[in-house]
């Protein structure tokens, strides 16, 4: 019985340390990064009732107010030569719920929806970037794609990201179309499964939570290309 009861007592601890472990890379004090697993809560908002927040509350009715945006960082060889010859560079990207930039005034269960609604919206956008650069790898093979053409799919991507975040609660809230909430929910779930191949993994995340890089002999990239689209909008 004595040495059941030490078994059991092991296999706790080992997942009590695995679910630790996952949430050290699903979020930090102030972040939270995109996981399938893991949605946001009404504790995740966590900036004090503000002018702002309120204002937003009251032109869209809702009792949420969200941060979801990306989080984007290129990483470099050390050196381009000897041991670092032949390696490329790495981009990741993430989407992000910033806790202390959302605020809440009650616990309203279709604000939360919605919120992770967008924030399922945001991942899909974070593959469509990283298929996009896996794409242009494929064609140019270069070791400095991230560093030439991240910025410039980045923007893109979020331009359209923020049409459909406005398309979203305008369904939603404004208009109150039927079943808008539903029907978002069923299309945005159908992409994220479409879409598995270039999903955020855990080092993307770790790269955040540690904030540095997480391959040996590379450095964060101090500059890279702006966006070089011809006609890309003044606003980005």
């Amino acid at each position: 019985m004595k040495k059941l009861s030490f078994t059991l007592l092991i296999l706790f601890a080992f997942f009590a340390n695995i679910t630790a472990q996952e949430q050290i890379l699903t979020e930090t004090q102030n972040d939270l990064y995109w996981h399938p697993d893991r949605k946001i809560e009404f504790s995740d908002y966590q900036d004090p009732l503000n002018e702002s927040c309120i204002k937003f509350n009251e032109q869209f009715g809702t009792q949420t107010s969200s941060s979801i945006g990306f989080r984007w960082i290129v990483d470099i060889p050390r050196r381009w030569r000897g041991r670092n010859a032949g390696k490329i560079d790495k981009g990741y990207i993430v989407p992000v719920f910033c806790k202390n930039c959302s605020c809440i005034l009650s616990k309203d269960s279709l604000g939360l929806k919605v919120d992770q609604l967008l924030f399922d919206m945001t991942e899909v956008f974070a593959r469509n970037v990283r298929r996009d650069l896996a794409n242009m790898q494929k064609e140019m093979n270069v070791r400095n794609l991230n560093s030439m053409w991240f910025t410039t799919f980045r923007n893109h991507w979020d331009r359209e990201k923020r049409a459909f975040f406005g398309q979203i609660l305008r369904d939603i809230y404004i208009d109150n179309k039927e079943n808008a909430y539903e029907n978002w929910r069923e299309t945005i779930n159908e992409t994220l499964e479409l879409s598995k191949e270039f999903a955020t993994t855990a080092e993307d995340r770790l790269r955040f939570v540690l904030g540095k890089p997480i391959v040996e002999g590379y450095i964060e990239a101090k500059t890279i290309m702006g966006d070089m689209r011809p006609n890309r909008e003044t606003n980005e």
